[in-house]
């Protein structure tokens, strides 16, 4: 057929068509690619239904208090506030879940649900607040930075104290070290390079001292670059 438009008008938007394998209940959480729909009604298997993709929902959630506004995930196999665990909720962290939208409503630590302001924009999920605002716990002493995901860690010593950081798991990867608590010195030596200088030591010998690295291709291997670094020493060991 010869094109006649670039573009036709076909919805809002407020749902998707959606044909399950196995069937759907009504107020069911549905994942779908990179982000969630929830059925109105129930889709019985191999008929085609609709799943809502906008919209004010109050779903389940995890244990925890959510502040107005917070970003929110479905985590496919949480552990719902009061509810069967494993059947999945509603959490506020990033790692391995999908995006789902914001909370309209605060919620308090042990509410069963919170509103959610479903958004169908799945690329929320790349921007980089939410990148960073992934805890990923520190170590201790002698103890490796996880680096399979990216994060911020707050850094805590008891006295002079040291950490290890191994090469970025993916090019583009966030890395945001910040100094929490000292007592002593925290000193982190990287796989490799950090800079072009070729310093791979991070000393952090303040409180709030922080740096902030990013995961590049270098060749066939990846490493870590400064983005901004603030109070922290850079040297070669």
């Amino acid at each position: 057929m010869a094109q006649t438009y670039q573009a036709r008008f076909v919805q809002e938007g407020d749902s998707i068509d959606y044909t399950p394998v196995a069937a759907v209940a009504a107020g069911q959480v549905v994942v779908v690619g990179s982000h969630i729909g929830i059925a109105k009604t129930s889709i019985a298997a191999g008929v085609l239904g609709a799943l809502a993709v906008r919209g004010l929902f109050d779903v389940v959630k995890a244990n925890g208090a959510i502040t107005l506004g917070s970003a929110l995930y479905w985590d496919a196999d949480g552990n719902p506030q009061g509810g069967t665990a494993g059947s999945g909720c509603l959490t506020t962290v990033s790692t391995d879940n999908t995006f789902a939208g914001f909370a309209a409503v605060a919620a308090a630590e042990t509410d069963e649900v919170v509103r959610l302001n479903l958004i169908g924009v799945a690329a929320v999920t790349n921007t980089v607040h939410n990148d960073l605002t992934n805890v990923i716990a520190d170590p201790g002493n002698a103890g490796a930075i996880p680096v399979t995901a990216s994060g911020h860690v707050d850094l805590v010593t008891v006295g002079a104290e040291t950490r290890t950081l191994a090469a970025p798991s993916n090019v583009g990867q966030l890395l945001l070290l910040s100094f929490k608590t000292k007592v002593g010195n925290c000193v982190v030596t990287a796989a490799a390079a950090i800079n072009q200088t070729g310093n791979n030591t991070i000393t952090l010998d303040t409180a709030a001292d922080s740096i902030l690295l990013a995961g590049i291709a270098s060749g066939a291997n990846k490493v870590w670059r400064v983005v901004y670094n603030d109070g922290c020493t850079l040297s070669t060991v």
